[in-house]
């Protein structure tokens, strides 16, 4: 009869032997975690933009790049005039009003852009209705419009003519909020403006080294620019030409493996407790 008290004493100093180590093991994970969420928490210095300019700092803006029109733009090119019949030649309207309300709604939109607009081929031309092909690879959209309204003057009175690039796109990449192609409107955007389309770097991305990749005649260029310093502001790469495509790079690798051991450490603490019980009970019960 007095086994059955003495094999239960024992049972009680297990149990609070096991509550002791398990104890030590549950602080032991815990510091671990505290270790892994200060070494994944990125510092002001890390993600801060510009951190070399001065309060009520100013300085004279010389960058006033506009984009200029490249081979394989899509323009709009619209030619209005106090005598609206009279532009009605210099107008693709003929293929607008082949496309039937019904069709327009059935229609991919790109589609419907390359029937309305006037693609620059290889050369750099485009055919437009009338005047015949015309040069205008590298001339601005204002430029252009000066072209053409100094050729039609003539025959059109007080002519109006307004350009627009119609796939005028931009892609974002990497460690931003919302990764993905943009379409821009007009013909300028920067580096800043296009990662706010993006919804801002993550706290991960590398503001140090943004890579931007871009065609042009015919050459692929790469240029890094540091978004902590003000120096961006005189890059060439600072506003964007079409079809550039920015790559934002993860801090380091361990960023996100620590990230994922963040989000799961609380399920790693309850099973890591619960195998704990179960292990040192076995043990004490066995002796």
């Amino acid at each position: 009869m007095k086994i059955i008290p003495i094999f239960a004493d024992e049972i009680i100093e297990a149990f609070i032997l096991c509550d002791f180590h398990m104890g030590k093991i549950k602080n032991c994970l815990l510091m671990i975690g505290i270790a892994g969420v200060l070494c994944s928490c990125a510092t002001s210095k890390d993600i801060a933009y510009f951190q070399d300019i001065n309060s009520g700092e100013s300085h004279r803006i010389t960058n006033t790049y506009t984009n200029v029109i490249k081979s394989g733009d899509l323009l709009s090119i619209m030619v209005s005039s106090i005598k609206p019949e009279l532009a009605v030649p210099y107008n693709l309207s003929g293929v607008r009003n082949q496309l039937s309300s019904s069709l327009r709604g059935t229609v991919d939109t790109n589609v419907r852009q390359e029937m309305e607009g006037y693609l620059v081929n290889q050369s750099g031309n485009i055919d437009f209705p009338v005047l015949g092909t015309l040069h205008v690879a590298g001339m601005t959209r204002q430029e252009l419009s000066d072209m053409l309204k100094d050729s039609l003057k003539n025959v059109v009175p007080d002519p109006v003519v307004t350009v627009n690039f119609l796939n005028f796109k931009i892609t974002v990449i990497g460690e931003v909020t919302h990764p993905g192609t943009f379409n821009v409107q007009g013909d300028r955007l920067s580096i800043l403006e296009a990662i706010g389309l993006a919804g801002d770097l993550t706290v991960y991305g590398k503001r140090g080294n943004v890579l931007v990749i871009r065609e042009n005649n015919g050459v692929r260029e790469y240029a890094r620019l540091d978004l902590k310093s003000k120096k961006i502001f005189e890059s060439e790469y600072f506003y964007l030409q079409q079809n550039d495509v920015i790559c934002v790079e993860p801090v380091n690798a361990k960023a996100r493996s620590i990230s994922s051991f963040n989000n799961n450490f609380p399920t790693i603490v309850s099973l890591g407790s619960l195998f704990t019980s179960i292990a040192m009970s076995i043990f004490y019960l066995s002796r």
